[in-house]
């Protein structure tokens, strides 16, 4: 089907696929749209406030330099000192100005040279091959007004194939002696990102590495979504075929317990409930359910697209209002009529849940946040390009999106505080229907020092 131009910042994935086999656009919105009396979205957005324009300064943490140059000790460096950089909780000392001194695997730490260049805390990293497909991982952390006495010292046996998703685990558990609770770093995303015909699945690290197709080029791919087992749902469609439900695994189309082309797909914190954005006559509904299989009604709300759940299982999407695109939570509106609204995410942030958002005005979105519920709107980011489809970190303390800024780093994937401060491009790809989920268990085991 056609879209009209009102949609521009709903799913762009629905966006571009509803051309062919889904429900009509309602043609008339853009008329209602200029109706008098409707809401000026740029004295909505206007209105906002802007949380990101002040900053203030980061504890500032050194990672001792190591001249060892075994792969596991590189890598396991590398992952931590940019976790740490990227978690926006520190400010890493450049390694230039660390202090003189013979950094080997079994040099003691000097911490009083370390507090000299204004460092709160030290982090020491070593790693080394133990056994044909095994390496031994140690993480230290010193505070500085300690003294030479670690905080935190644990040593891990790990699968040398699973070296750089082991490296994350430890530099969350480093973040988390350092702040009071672990990072999320052990995790991945995935978006969909291409146009037109060629629309593709791919999953990337948190910190931007190892970025991949996982989805075949011959199949148009939206909505991609991590399920239970940590599979990878997506909507696919081949050449004018309705879009139906199939994993990166391979298996699918998997049967729905209802009729009609999908245009989004979320999962449940505990994978208990899925929830589909599916085609339904002129409109789109969301449905939700235990599985696939057992999906009912979730709202009559029409246009339903990219839902989504927050951590108390709440139900979240984009679905139409009075004027605009508006996002609802347990089926209760809390973005402002008029406002454009799409792709709610919640991050479960320590000073509590947080629901971020894309609101914009013509071809410009931006980024903000509220409480799970609605009230306190706060703009995150502005004047930057347009910025869409956030996704939260598993620790709730960062969120990623998609940019298309000039200045700074540029387009692309970014990260940032859930305050808007510190964002940092991780790639250069852009996309949408972004989600960010942890990694499955690993396999390390914890040695005694």
């Amino acid at each position: 089907m056609r879209l009209t131009r009102w949609c521009i910042g709903l799913l762009a994935a629905a966006c571009a696929v509803l051309a062919s086999p889904a429900p009509q656009a309602q043609a008339q919105a853009p008329a209602q749209a200029q109706a008098q009396g409707t809401p000026n979205p740029d004295e909505l957005l206007g209105h906002i406030t802007v949380v990101a324009g002040a900053t203030r300064p980061l504890p500032k943490v050194g990672v001792l330099p190591s001249l060892a140059s075994d792969m596991e000790d590189v890598t396991l460096r590398s992952v931590v000192r940019r976790d740490l950089d990227l978690c926006g909780e520190f400010e890493v000392l450049s390694d230039d100005k660390a202090p003189d001194g013979l950094y080997l695997s079994d040099s003691p730490v000097d911490v009083k040279a370390w507090s000299q260049k204004g460092v709160e805390a030290v982090v020491k990293l070593s790693g080394k091959k133990s056994g044909a497909d095994k390496a031994e991982l140690r993480a230290q952390a010193y505070l500085v007004r300690y003294g030479d006495k670690a905080v935190f010292d644990r040593r891990f046996q790990v699968p040398l194939a699973d070296l750089r998703a082991e490296s994350h685990r430890i530099a969350d558990q480093v973040i988390g002696a350092l702040t009071g609770q672990n990072g999320g770093f052990a995790s991945h995303m995935t978006f969909a990102s291409g146009s037109g015909s060629l629309r593709r699945v791919f999953t990337i690290d948190a910190d931007g590495h190892d970025a991949k197709a996982v989805s075949p080029a011959e199949r148009v791919a939206i909505a991609p979504a991590f399920g239970k087992n940590d599979e990878l749902f997506y909507a696919g469609s081949g050449r004018g075929e309705a879009y139906r439900v199939y994993t990166a695994s391979g298996q699918g189309p998997v049967p729905l317990s209802v009729k009609g082309s999908v245009y989004g797909i979320a999962f449940s914190r505990d994978r208990a409930q899925v929830a589909v954005s599916v085609g339904v006559g002129p409109t789109i509904q969301v449905f939700s359910g235990p599985d696939f299989a057992n999906l009912k009604e979730a709202s009559p709300v029409g246009m339903a697209l990219h839902p989504a759940f927050s951590p108390s299982g709440k139900l979240a999407f984009s679905g139409e209002g009075k004027y605009s695109q508006r996002i609802y939570v347990d089926g209760k509106p809390i973005s402002p009529d008029g406002l454009f609204a799409s792709a709610p995410t919640f991050c479960n942030h320590p000073d509590g849940v947080k629901a971020i958002f894309a609101v914009g005005a013509g071809k410009q979105t931006d980024l903000v946040a509220s409480g799970e519920t609605g009230g306190g709107l706060a703009r995150l980011t502005q004047s930057q390009g347009s910025n869409g489809y956030p996704a939260c970190s598993p620790d709730g303390r960062l969120v990623a999106f998609f940019s298309t800024r000039k200045s700074g780093e540029g387009p692309g994937l970014y990260v940032m505080r859930v305050d808007g401060l510190r964002p940092k491009r991780i790639s250069n790809l852009l996309g949408d229907s972004l989600r960010w989920d942890p990694l499955p268990p690993g396999k390390g085991v914890e040695l005694k020092n």
